[in-house]
C-alpha cells in the first residue's frame, strides 16, 4: 500500500511539473517609451545644468579663477551629484535609444514660430520636423554628443562625494559647450549670426 502511494505520487508530481512546463510565461510588459528629446532637454537637462551653474557661481573664490571649497555646504554637493546624475541617466537612455522623436504630441520647441519649412540653415530657428530630420539624418553623432554629455553628469557624480571642487569648476565651465555641441547640428546655435557685411566691403 506504501508503494503504490509512494509511486502515484510521484506520477502525480511528474504530471504537475511537465504540465508546468508547457505553460507559455506571460509576456514580458513593453519597455517604457523613450521620453523626447525636447522634454529631456526642458524638464532634465535645462534646469539641472542651471541648478550646476547658480551654485558654482555662488561658490568663486575672491580672485575669480576657482572655486572655494568652504563656500559648498553638504547640500550644495548633494544638489550636485543629484543634477550629475540626472543629466548623465537621461543622456544615456538617448544615446542608447535604438530611435529618439525630437517633440511630441502638444510638445513645442523654442524658436518654432520663427522657423520656416524646407532645409534649415546654419542660422534660422528650426521646426521640430526639421530637428526630427536632422537627428535621423545622423542617428550616430547625436548619439556621441549625447554621451559626452553623459560623461560629464558622471564626474559630477563621482567629483559630489569626494567634494572635488576641480572636477565641479571643469564640469560647470564646459558644460554649456556640451549643450551646444548637441544644439548646434540639430536645432540652434548660441553664437549670434554675422553681422551683415563682415568680412568684405
Amino acid at each position: 500500500m506504501v508503494k503504490r502511494f509512494g509511486a502515484a505520487a510521484l506520477l502525480a508530481g511528474t504530471l504537475l511539473l511537465v504540465a508546468g512546463c508547457g505553460r507559455k510565461a506571460p509576456p514580458a510588459p513593453p519597455p517604457a517609451p523613450v521620453p523626447t528629446v525636447n522634454a529631456s532637454m526642458t524638464e532634465v537637462m535645462a534646469p539641472n545644468a542651471q541648478t550646476i551653474w547658480d551654485i558654482s557661481s555662488h561658490a568663486f573664490n575672491e580672485k575669480g579663477d576657482g572655486l572655494d571649497p568652504a563656500k559648498l555646504s553638504a547640500k550644495d554637493w548633494a544638489q550636485l551629484e543629484d543634477a550629475g546624475r540626472q543629466i548623465r541617466d537621461r543622456a544615456l537612455l538617448l544615446a542608447q535609444a535604438p530611435h529618439v522623436t525630437a517633440v511630441g504630441p502638444g510638445e513645442h520647441i523654442m524658436g518654432e514660430d520663427a522657423s520656416h519649412p524646407g532645409v534649415k540653415g546654419t542660422w534660422d530657428a528650426a521646426s521640430p520636423q526639421q530637428v526630427q530630420a536632422l537627428i535621423d539624418a545622423n542617428p550616430a553623432l547625436f548619439a556621441e554628443r549625447a554621451r559626452n554629455l553623459a560623461k560629464s553628469g558622471d564626474r559630477l557624480v563621482k567629483a559630489a562625494p569626494a567634494r572635488d571642487v576641480k572636477t565641479l569648476y571643469e564640469v560647470s565651465s564646459n558644460l554649456d559647450e556640451d549643450c551646444d555641441s548637441c544644439h548646434q547640428p540639430f536645432w540652434g546655435t548660441d553664437e549670434p549670426p554675422p553681422y551683415p557685411g563682415a568680412g568684405g566691403k
